[in-house]
């Protein structure tokens, strides 16, 4: 498929990357490397305002399709015995954006080599702020998609073997909303309760109401999860505090779904706290929309990347990705490459295995070429 050179040129720069990983919006050294080994490549830099982020072109002229590539790491103390294990304390790729951004650039290195039989102009987006949902946004809004037709990219999975390539059209990963809820009542001491309007009362009943939204208002057949993943109400045993806060997530594949757990959401919030003599804030962070992958590209690129890979069935994740902002605007491709490693993503013993970047790599220049080719026809 290619040289031993080449993937040890880039298990070179992943361990590197990995040994200094870098929160959102705070990958200065990640972005210098990428520039550094780009210009090294004799590939150009494209200008782009962000602090952190690369845009790079290969070819020339139009079409202009786009490969991408996220390159945060995660607030996770790595447990992991590797001798390029994180440096920093706190911080750990424990998604595998280091192996994303090595592939990517093991991939331009490739095309590279043909640039001047590209049909079109291959642009390179390493992203930002994967984590979050911040770095897609900035990137389009800063122009990034300007003239693109196409995009493509994926996702390393630990659990899929090397060498293996999960795909699917039409919706593969969730739409993602954030809540935070602070209710605001009235502490009292702890012996004399009749004295308060107790909030962590109506936290334990949020808890439950909240959970209806799945049981009652979404039909058992369809995917949504709401998931409260973090409590907080008092300091001390004996003194009922002013306020409690929950946080969470709701995830779901589908559009409307997604509106009515947000009107169901804040009706039960305000109705729990006005029944309790209390009232709530809530903060809605309205994360990326489902990642959908376009269906004739979908087809194209299973027909390309057959030869290459063990083509499986991608099964829904319920995870998000903010490649879905770059699908609301142009066609987009986004699957699932076996990274053959341990435990799963977000998880401190993550890890993936170094020789699935050679498929990392081979899966964009053939993904490249064949967007090029798909956006002319």
């Amino acid at each position: 498929m290619m040289t031993t050179t080449l993937a040890a040129w880039m298990t070179t720069l992943r361990h590197q990357l990995h040994a200094h990983p870098e929160l959102a919006l705070q990958e200065v050294a990640t972005t210098a490397l990428i520039k550094q080994t780009l210009t090294e490549l004799n590939i150009r830099l494209v200008d782009y305002p962000g602090e952190t982020g690369v845009v790079a072109e290969i070819g020339h002229g139009a079409p202009i399709i786009a490969l991408r590539a996220d390159i945060d790491a995660l607030p996770i103390q790595e447990d992991n015995e590797l001798s390029f294990r994180s440096t920093i304390p706190g911080r750990m790729h424990a998604c595998g954006h280091d192996f994303h951004t090595a592939a990517l650039l093991g991939g331009a290195r490739l095309l590279k080599v043909h640039e001047a039989d590209l049909n079109g102009t291959v642009r390179l987006i390493f992203q930002p702020a994967e984590e979050g949902h911040r770095g897609a946004k900035m990137m389009i809004d800063n122009g990034v998609l300007a003239g693109v037709r196409a995009i493509a990219g994926f996702h390393n999975m630990p659990n899929l073997p090397v060498g293996t390539l999960a795909m699917k059209s039409g919706p593969l990963m969730a739409s993602n909303d954030n809540f935070d809820v602070t209710i605001l009542g009235q502490g009292a001491h702890a012996a004399m309760p009749e004295a308060s309007h107790d909030p962590i009362v109506t936290l334990g009943e949020l808890i439950s109401n909240l959970q209806t939204i799945r049981s009652r208002n979404i039909a058992p057949d369809a995917a949504l999860v709401l998931t409260i993943a973090a409590v907080q109400a008092g300091t001390t045993f004996n003194v009922i505090p002013n306020t409690a806060n929950l946080r969470g997530t709701i995830r779901t594949f589908n559009t409307a779904n997604r509106d009515l757990a947000k009107v169901r959401f804040y009706d039960i919030v305000r109705a729990t706290a006005k029944m309790n003599q209390q009232t709530a804030t809530i903060d809605w962070d309205r994360g990326p929309s489902c990642v959908n992958n376009n269906a004739a590209l979908t087809a194209v690129l299973s027909r390309v990347l057959k030869d290459d890979f063990d083509i499986v069935p991608a099964q829904l994740c319920n995870a998000d990705d903010d490649f879905a902002l770059y699908q609301e605007c142009i066609p987009g491709f986004y699957g699932f490459l076996g990274s053959g490693g341990n435990g799963t993503l977000h998880q401190s013993n993550y890890r993936c295995d170094d020789a699935g970047l050679t498929y990392g790599a081979r899966f964009h220049e053939l993904a490249a070429t064949a967007l090029l080719k798909w956006v002319r026809a």
